[in-house]
């Protein structure tokens, strides 16, 4: 039978059960190893005890304390079993038992992070503070501090003992090697803390209310609190890794600092991030950002969007990229359906165009389809897609390169055509194409000068204002009476909106879907064969009329 302790004290919510055990020798007048020594007296000993301890060892710290097992079970980090941590596997009675906990990576080992403005405010230690997945404080919008400035070891690195000697004086208390009776002295409530940017704390929030159990949206839908969990950390070890590679200071500033720790940690085979992440809790927020903000984009093509100029760091390796993403992280269903929305030849193209943006493109001056004379001069043989599909896709790929378009779909939307032309294009003619990126962008680059020349015949014009003056045209039945009477008589009024779209095509460079003809709506089959037969029927002297009562007043 388990004798009480005089004194009762109740776990403070979300106190460590060391912290709490502390608290509970100081209030009954014991040293921490007596009280841990109380501790052991049951069958299940103290053996993870601050991990997953035995029921045993529950069942005699509740009787000690007086208070309910379920509040000392609350303590221990097996509250977040099923969450941030999977302990399966994991036996009190097995001192190996533990590797299998640790060989998932990200768990929780000697020392913790602290807060100082918690611990100044309550006296308590969190429970949450081991997990690798914290960083910040949300209450006070601050980075945790991971190590005393002082003796320069992580908080509560005690191997022999779960307590520290000094109990719950809110000192550092780390052994300084100098006999049983030297600690490290230094007050932690007076070690400054960061504070935590913006976009840190957000996703910070967002894991705390995972490790409370809440789902989270993932690419807007919601996700269990482990999967997110799961999601994030394997996403932030392949950054991690990847930010290890040439080119990645461009994308993360903290790697530089990365690469620091990286060649402390392992000389030979590198750091094994998804393992032990970075001990630097600003440096390990920083990429768990920039992961939870892939995982928070609203849709998959902004999320692979995001992902693609990390892909792009990727190194040749004789498994190929994928085989050294995948030995690289775990892909969860989420990470997989990423990695392989960011690998789509659309997005290695756009990421390529964006580093094109020294061409200086005004929008304006791109017409929604590259002029006919263009692509046989410039563009035939890039791709296996039909000749109008590669002359869109050129204009939207030109349009990609401005600073203001960071999609195909805005690409389209900047030229005056509907966002799902420039998705479907791009898809279409980027797994198509028979050049490589850098060809394709020379040869953009060509096309785009002589665009851009005024002394060519299609150079320096603003092709927004001239698809208005189409448009403005629709309104008119003059200049289409007026080409009827000189050229063409006998042609049926409802031939205007033929007229009017080769106009459109043939001057403006617009696409036949956008023509004004077609009242907003896209034209069907018939309209189209219609249309083509106009077309075809019109002679030289008619095309060249039809293109002079272009330059006239409507």
């Amino acid at each position: 039978m388990t004798t009480a302790l005089p004194v009762s004290v109740v776990p403070r919510p979300g106190e460590s059960i060391e912290s709490w055990l502390e608290h509970l020798a100081d209030a009954n007048g014991l040293t921490t190893a007596q009280l841990v020594t109380a501790a052991r007296r049951s069958r299940g000993g103290t053996r993870y005890l601050t991990l997953a301890p035995s029921p045993e060892t529950v069942a005699r710290l509740a009787a000690l304390a007086r208070v309910d097992e379920e509040a000392v079970r609350a303590t221990t980090l097996a509250r977040f079993d099923g969450t941030a941590l999977d302990l399966t596997g994991l036996d009190p009675d097995d001192r190996h038992s533990y590797r299998q906990v640790a060989a998932r990576g990200w768990t929780p080992a000697h020392g913790t992070q602290i807060c100082p403005s918690c611990l100044a405010e309550t006296g308590a230690w969190q429970s949450a503070w081991r997990l690798l997945i914290v960083t910040a404080c949300s209450r006070h919008e601050s980075l945790l501090v991971a190590q005393c400035p002082a003796c320069e070891r992580p908080f509560r690195d005690q191997r022999h003992s779960h307590l520290r000697r000094v109990g719950s004086n809110l000192v550092c208390g780390n052994s300084l090697g100098a006999g049983p009776t030297k600690q490290c002295q230094h007050d932690l409530t007076t070690i400054p803390s960061a504070p935590a940017f913006d976009d840190l704390l957000a996703m910070q929030t967002r894991v705390d209310s995972a490790l409370a159990g809440e789902a989270v949206e993932v690419l807007a839908q919601l996700s269990p609190a482990a999967a997110y969990l799961a999601d994030l950390r394997h996403l932030t070890t392949l950054l991690l890794h990847l930010a290890g590679q040439p080119g990645a200071d461009r994308l993360a500033p903290w790697s530089t600092e990365l690469t620091v720790e990286a060649s402390v940690r392992s000389v030979n085979r590198g750091p094994r991030w998804g393992l032990r992440p970075s001990a630097s809790p600003r440096l390990r927020g920083a990429a768990m950002t920039t992961a939870d903000g892939m995982l928070s984009a609203p849709d998959l093509d902004h999320a692979a969007a995001a992902l693609t100029p990390w892909i792009e760091l990727t190194p040749t390796t004789p498994d190929g990229p994928l085989g050294w993403l995948a030995d690289h992280t775990v892909m969860t269903p989420t990470l997989t359906r990423l990695v392989m929305a960011a690998r789509a030849p659309q997005r290695r193209m756009a990421h390529h165009l964006e580093r094109q943006r020294t061409l200086d493109v005004d929008t304006r001056g791109v017409p929604q389809v590259i002029p006919a004379h263009l692509y046989e001069e410039y563009l035939v043989g890039a791709s296996v897609s039909s000749e109008a599909t590669i002359r869109l896709f050129a204009s939207l790929s030109l349009a990609r390169t401005a600073t203001d378009v960071t999609s195909w779909a805005k690409a389209a939307e900047v030229l005056g055509m509907p966002g799902s032309m420039g998705v479907n294009c791009a898809r279409a003619c980027s797994a198509r194409m028979l050049v490589d990126n850098t060809e394709w962008s020379s040869r953009l680059e060509v096309v785009w000068s002589v665009l851009a020349d005024p002394c060519s015949s299609t150079g320096r014009w603003n092709y927004r204002a001239i698809e208005a003056k189409v448009r403005r045209r629709w309104g008119s039945h003059r200049w289409f009476q007026e080409w009827v009477r000189a050229v063409r008589p006998g042609t049926r009024r409802e031939s205007r909106g033929y007229a009017l779209t080769w106009q459109w095509i043939h001057r403006a460079h617009g696409h036949i879907v956008t023509s004004p003809a077609w009242d907003g709506q896209r034209p069907d089959a018939t309209q189209r064969a219609n249309y083509r037969q106009f077309a075809a029927s019109l002679d030289d002297e008619q095309q060249r009329e039809l293109s002079y009562a272009f330059t006239k007043r409507a």
